[in-house]
């Protein structure tokens, strides 16, 4: 590693940096996040839309929506384009790849993600995932979230 290069959090060695970084790993194998897959199974379920029909769908900001599309784009999974009868508009609409992407399913993801791990392994990783989010819910009730 660069000395000169700023630590990335994935990269400082810790229990979280390595959970960031396996994380990411698998946010790529999959086609990013859940608001990306959110996209996906849009698109997949209502076949092209506008980015601001999206937007509304999904009720987030439109700054946060374009960089989605963008990493999305760069990705494979969707391609933009202007509308041919409103040019102010863009259209976005899944590629093959986002087409299979919606229709892999969740247990083909995990074979090939985890192929690592035996299935008793995955079993132990599985139950550990679990409690940590039963304590983050738990966590989210009592305080809050804060």
């Amino acid at each position: 590693m660069n000395t000169d290069e700023p630590i990335k959090p994935e990269d400082d060695g810790t229990l979280h940096g390595l959970f960031l970084r396996c994380s990411n790993i698998i946010s790529r194998r999959i086609g990013g996040n859940a608001s990306r897959r959110r996209i996906i199974a849009l698109l997949d379920e209502r076949g092209p839309l506008t980015q601001r029909e999206l937007r509304e769908l999904l009720g987030i900001q439109a700054g946060s929506l374009s960089e989605l599309v963008s990493r999305m784009e760069k990705f494979g999974v969707l391609t933009r384009a202007v509308d041919q009868r409103d040019r102010r508009r863009t259209v976005l609409t899944l590629t093959e790849l986002g087409y299979k992407r919606a229709r892999e399913p969740r247990e083909m993801n995990d074979e090939r993600l985890f192929a690592a791990l035996t299935p008793e392994e995955r079993e132990e990783l599985r139950q550990m995932l679990q409690k940590i989010d039963d304590a983050h819910v738990k966590w989210e009730r009592e305080v809050g979230g804060r």
